[in-house]
């Protein structure tokens, strides 16, 4: 007996399975500070001519092919904190992590209580202006100078965000398919305010639904399979 429908039921389980740790992951994050959704793509696998007739194509079932990030502007959320930062559209913060690389993030929560003189990210990465040096904060009689901060700060963009790799920690890091990051000015920031988590509970619970079922849908369909099996073997 064939195992097409086996290994095809077994190929949607594995798929429905990744997909549904995606959402997992995408719900997790909800109140992350610029995070941004990811989405499983699907692909149908390599299709065969049956051999009583070559007009019927018999597939093989389907596979998780990619997983896409879904860059878009988030809401902003009002803070009234003056170390607070939102970059708008498709703006960056460039960070040197405490590894020392240097990755681009979406959150501008940001902390000068380290001791150095420099700004700080919620990881302890060191915040970079336009020239991909360390921002030092400026003071006035003792005080931060907000005003003078915030024209500091280095903003930069990718050709293609959608193509930037997720590395953890609200971090993402340049592929091929993003560019490199480029400084730009044009960038508006608001201060005093963040950017929220692009994850949509409404979407993502439908997306659980929708994965759940076709979980259960093809366990059946391999149970059957295996039933069908277990009643040829008997006949012979």
């Amino acid at each position: 007996m064939s195992r097409i429908g086996y290994h095809t039921a077994a190929s949607a389980i594995i798929s429905m399975q990744t997909a549904m740790d995606v959402t997992a992951n995408n719900i997790a994050n909800i109140n992350t500070n610029g995070f941004k959704a990811s989405r499983p793509d699907f692909a149908d696998l390599i299709y065969t001519q049956r051999v009583v007739d070559d007009d019927v194509q018999t597939g093989h079932g389907v596979k998780v092919d990619k997983t896409s990030l879904m860059y878009e502007q988030s809401s902003l959320r009002e803070t009234g904190r003056m170390l607070d930062f939102a970059a708008l559209d498709d703006g960056f913060f460039a960070v040197r992590t405490t590894s020392g690389d240097v990755e681009y993030t979406k959150c501008g929560s940001f902390n000068a209580a380290i001791g150095d003189g420099l700004l700080h990210d919620a990881n302890g990465g060191v915040v970079l202006d336009f020239e991909g040096n360390a921002v030092e904060i400026p003071y006035v009689d003792d005080l931060i100078d907000y005003d003078s901060l915030k024209d500091l700060i280095g903003t930069y963009r990718f050709d293609n965000p959608y193509g930037l790799k997720q590395e953890g920690s609200n971090y993402y890091s340049a592929t091929d398919s993003s560019g490199d990051a480029a400084a730009d000015n044009t960038i508006k920031l608001k201060q005093g305010f963040i950017e929220a988590s692009s994850t949509s509970l409404a979407n993502e619970m439908s997306h659980v639904i929708e994965y759940q079922r076709a979980f259960q849908v093809n366990t059946n369909i391999l149970r059957l399979n295996n039933e069908l099996e277990d009643k040829i073997n008997n006949l012979r």
